[in-house]
């Protein structure tokens, strides 16, 4: 029952980032935070789980986690890839600093979000 509570959160984040993905792409209008923002703060949520589980299932290690620096450099990342070179090798991309520290926030909230799941041995 506890690992299912973690898949059901992980499914939660995915498909209403999924969602908002596919409103937009038809046209929806959404509120401008939701819209602009969302799914930016869900980008690293997501990423950083199936790198988790993905980890997890090569090392065969279910007890693995990725450290704090870990889930900080993979924001730093992000947001040098679509917020710095992105935007200026394509016009279709605009650079925007709430973005890259959505990332960030994304980050820590993962990183907190597993750190608690350990604590109260949640998986």
């Amino acid at each position: 029952m506890k690992k299912k509570y973690s898949y059901l959160v992980f499914f939660l984040i995915f498909s209403s980032s999924f969602m908002v993905y596919l409103l937009q792409q038809n046209g929806c209008h959404l509120p401008k935070i939701i819209n602009n923002y969302y799914n930016d703060l869900m980008a690293l949520p997501i990423v950083l789980s199936i790198t988790l589980w993905t980890a997890r299932k090569m090392k065969s290690n279910p007890t693995l986690q990725l450290t704090f620096f870990q889930c900080l450099a993979m924001a730093f990342l992000y947001g040098w890839f679509f917020e710095v070179y992105l935007p200026e090798s394509n016009p279709r991309y605009t650079a925007d600093v709430i973005d890259g520290i959505l990332y960030v926030v994304g980050a820590i909230l993962f990183y907190g979000w597993w750190s608690w799941n350990d604590r109260n041995h949640i998986s």
